[in-house]
């Protein structure tokens, strides 16, 4: 028996860890490294080559400056901020998140994207289907960073239109009001 658990719990370790393939259907592995570079790649990619730069800095100073570790815990501990940019346009909103269900909303004006997963209402793995205001659908997969309290993810929409994902209180700080406003409307 303890020669099986200790099995179990190794292939366990391997899979989180991200050392095996995806499982088919996701983007990416489910936990993963990610550097404040990548979620400023992320962020600032919308915009103009002149302005990329200056949203880059203004990620990494965000990430250089000290804060108090006052992350809310508890309900909280699997939810908060989630940014998308997708056609050029920065969404923002609020994800929640269990290891059965999984929600998040984001908008941008009048337009929003919302997507999820239930295993309790059939889902049968962790991929969100994801439906925009505009009508078009497609699948989101969410990647944890090594902390599992912030991460990337990727969306795809039926019609090829693809978003990059950043959520969590560390790459964000909160959806309202966004850290990097100098960079969240390429018509500014």
């Amino acid at each position: 028996m303890f020669r099986f658990a200790a099995i179990a719990t190794l292939a366990s370790s391997v899979l989180i860890g991200g050392c095996l393939p995806p499982p088919p259907g996701h983007f990416g592995s489910f936990v993963t490294p990610v550097t404040p570079d990548e979620y400023g790649q992320r962020l600032c990619r919308h915009l103009d080559l002149e302005d990329y730069s200056g949203c880059l800095s203004e990620v990494l100073d965000y990430f250089e400056a000290p804060r108090p570790d006052d992350l809310p815990y508890g309900r909280n501990s699997n939810a908060g901020p989630i940014a998308m940019v997708l056609d050029q346009q920065v969404y923002l909103g609020r994800y929640d998140a269990t290891p059965l269900v999984t929600r998040f909303r984001v908008t941008q004006g009048e337009k929003y994207c919302q997507g999820g997963y239930d295993a309790f209402a059939g889902s049968t793995d962790t991929i969100l289907a994801v439906r925009c205001s505009d009508g078009r659908r497609g699948r989101a997969d969410l990647t944890s960073a090594l902390d599992g309290r912030n991460g990337i993810g990727r969306l795809e929409l039926e019609d090829g239109t693809q978003a990059k994902i950043v959520f969590g209180y560390t790459a964000l700080g909160q959806a309202e009001p966004y850290p990097y406003v100098h960079w969240s409307d390429p018509n500014d």
